[in-house]
């Protein structure tokens, strides 16, 4: 670090005595339990080579065994935004702890569940109690939200006042399972990309990561018995969904061209470590019997009929495990079995929803189980009779492991699966969840209505990417109550919490995943933290306003609600035959990147033709995307993906498009830069 940096950092470090009343409420994200605004500040005083200043204290993080690791979390992060070492001291006098950042899991409150903490930041000290070490990793978050949005920056920040405002805090959250699902079958994320997202919910206090390493386009986990489940399954001819394949990163195409991907198992190890720091427990999910597309392409001989079975044409009527054929649950044991040496949590997801309602009734195998099993073998009733059964077998295997089986609503349809859990999606949400909590199973919530982030965010399509169709706004994920209408009080703890779920169809990069998650996951952070009596959503979108600068300085790529527009185009400009157009984009393009297009239409009877789309950086052309793209009434890919390796300061920047009008010239359009892949 440079020395005019930390002379400037100190610029700002105050005397303790120095205080002033705090005249706003932190906007902390989710809102705590209770919270009390104190009198004065609690600024971090750092060292210069590690020595305390004269009449600066230096601050330190004092725990104990139990908080070790959280107190290196917070030096780590510390560093990385004040470019300055805490020193992190344990078995220290925690009496004394004036100058001081405790972390502690000794004399907490006993009104405190486990994920629970107090916080008291005094002028002189900051004390985090919890009963566990999960309630001091929280109680952490809230300190870091507590102090200027530059803590949370990737790199050294100059010129920013450490402080934060005296409060007491007593806090614990509403619900134990407080998650996102991340489907990485149709997009596949490296493990890096998974850390990034993980980081960012942990700091949202969310603790549960629901992986979908399995269904129909893809197999992404290895299975070391069964190889030719990655070597097969875990590739595609295709990204697939008319995305733009240049919106993903080379390495989700192998030699040969292929779109896909999968983690080995040291891969999943390394993740799984890295989210139990965070206090977050992944949930892995192998879909079974139905989405078995990749599954069955590996092995053909557990499905319920000869095939052909390939990545590339799904047939959803058919692509089905059979439970009737020798070998095929010796096969999803095993591969359960190696799931469960890679997770060490409670539950196995084994998917259940969208199964076939009439293939096993045509596949001798299956129709001869059903017979011996006292199942009619015609219509909808039988396949659920026969997934029921099919369920429960699973879920016994899990459960002799010491494992519960969790599955979506449809292993519910002929009856309870006693001992699983279930994940309830159905739209108008809590005809299944109240069902099954009613009956003493455990349910976590996630409607479609509420939870499906890949859903549209507005209805103004020319500010959002492509999207599966349906429509999810901020508020209607704020508004969210996971407890069913009507389900008696008795039964209320069997509902373990809320997730949303981020299906992968249109989503081609990280950029576009954080993009339609946040601020959405912030909304379900609060749902599922906050008591419900102190939801308020304007107060929830004020404090959003704040905490949206924390998400700049994590450079998380979430929906600002608008883009910018760069140029246009009218029928005064398109001729029938290809012309370039040209727009100057110098002022726009702050830093090196990807740099994404898109041409949306707004009028007329004609649509506009894009054959390809240049970056230009003084006069020379530096970067092409040349697919064929068409915005209209309909469109084709009208979103174009450059890349600009470095910004040369002075240089001049222009974004050039080769057009033409089809059908005629009668177009009229917006060009924007939306930063959403």
């Amino acid at each position: 670090m440079k020395l005019k940096y930390r002379a400037a950092a100190l610029l700002f470090c105050f005397f303790p005595f120095l205080t002033r009343a705090a005249t706003t409420v932190p906007a902390l994200v989710p809102q705590p339990q209770q919270m009390q605004v104190r009198t004065g500040l609690f600024t971090l005083c750092p060292s210069q080579n590690n020595q305390a200043l004269p009449g600066r204290a230096l601050t330190k993080i004092l725990v104990d065994n139990a908080s070790l690791e959280t107190g290196q979390y917070l030096s780590t992060l510390l560093f990385k935004s004040t470019g300055y070492q805490f020193e992190v001291q344990t078995n220290a006098d925690t009496s004394a702890v004036k100058g001081a950042i405790l972390l502690t899991t000794a004399n907490a409150l006993t009104n405190l569940t486990s994920e629970g903490y107090e916080l008291t930041v005094a002028p002189d000290s900051v004390v985090i109690r919890a009963p566990a070490s999960a309630g001091v990793f929280y109680g952490v978050q809230s300190l870091l939200q507590l102090l200027p949005p530059q803590i949370f920056s990737t790199h050294p920040v100059a010129g920013v006042q450490w402080t934060a405002p005296c409060v007491y805090i007593q806090d614990q959250p509403r619900f134990a399972w407080r998650g996102w699902m991340l489907d990485v079958v149709r997009h596949f994320f490296t493990k890096q990309e998974v850390k990034q997202l993980l980081d960012v919910m942990a700091q949202h206090k969310l603790n549960t990561f629901h992986w979908h390493l399995v269904d129909d386009q893809g197999w992404r986990i290895d299975i070391l018995k069964y190889p030719l489940l990655t070597q097969v399954g875990a590739w595609r001819n295709g990204i697939d969904y008319g995305l733009n394949p240049r919106a993903s990163v080379s390495t989700d195409f192998n030699s040969a061209g292929q779109y896909g991907g999968y983690y080995t198992q040291d891969d999943i190890r390394e993740v799984v470590a890295y989210a139990q720091k965070l206090h977050i427990t992944i949930v892995p999910e192998i879909e079974m019997p139905g989405h078995s597309s990749a599954g069955l392409a590996a092995y053909p001989q557990y499905g319920c009929s000869a095939g052909p079975f390939n990545m590339d044409t799904i047939n959803y009527g058919i692509d089905v495990y059979s439970p009737g054929t020798p070998g095929t649950f010796t096969f999803l044991q095993d591969v359960l079995t190696e799931v469960m040496g890679l997770f060490p949590g409670q539950y196995i997801h084994c998917g259940g929803d969208e199964v076939s309602t009439t293939i096993w009734n045509r596949t001798p195998a299956d129709v001869a189980q059903m017979q011996q099993l006292g199942i009619a073998t015609n219509g909808f009733t039988s396949v659920a009779q026969y997934q029921s059964w099919f369920s429960r077998q699973i879920a016994s295997f899990l459960q002799a492991h010491g494992r519960t089986m969790i599955g979506w609503s449809e292993i519910e349809n002929s009856g309870t699966v006693t001992n699983a859990a279930v994940m309830d999606w159905i739209t108008g949400s809590g005809s299944v969840g109240k069902t099954t909590a009613e009956g003493g199973q455990y349910v976590v919530m996630t409607p479609n209505t509420n939870c499906y982030i890949n859903y549209y965010q507005t209805t103004d399509r020319s500010v959002e990417p492509l999207s599966q169709s349906g429509l999810l706004p901020l508020r209607s994920v704020y508004d969210f109550e996971p407890v069913p209408a009507g389900l008696a009080p008795q039964y209320v703890p069997y509902i373990l919490g809320a997730q949303v779920n981020l299906w992968g169809e249109y989503v081609p990069s990280l950029k576009n995943a954080q993009f339609r998650a946040y601020p959405r996951l912030c909304a379900l952070a609060e749902v599922t933290w906050t008591p419900a009596a102190l939801k308020d959503y304007t107060n929830f979108t004020q404090r959003l306003a704040i905490h949206e600068q924390r998400l700049d300085q994590m450079n998380v790529n979430y929906d600002r609600e608008s883009i910018t527009q760069i140029g246009t185009w009218s029928p005064a400009q398109i001729t029938t035959s290809y012309i370039a157009l040209s727009w100057t984009v110098t002022t726009n393009l702050t830093s090196s990147g990807e740099v994404d297009v898109n041409f949306w239409y707004t009028s007329g009877a004609d649509a506009l033709n894009i054959a390809w789309v240049a970056l230009w950086e003084n006069g020379v052309e530096i970067d092409r995307d040349t697919h064929a793209g068409r915005t209209g009434a309909s469109q084709t890919i009208p979103i174009y993906v450059l890349h600009l390796p470095a910004k040369k300061p002075g240089a001049t920047y222009k974004i050039r498009a080769y057009v033409a009008g089809w059908g005629g010239n009668d177009s009229h359009g917006n060009v924007y830069l939306p930063n959403w892949n």
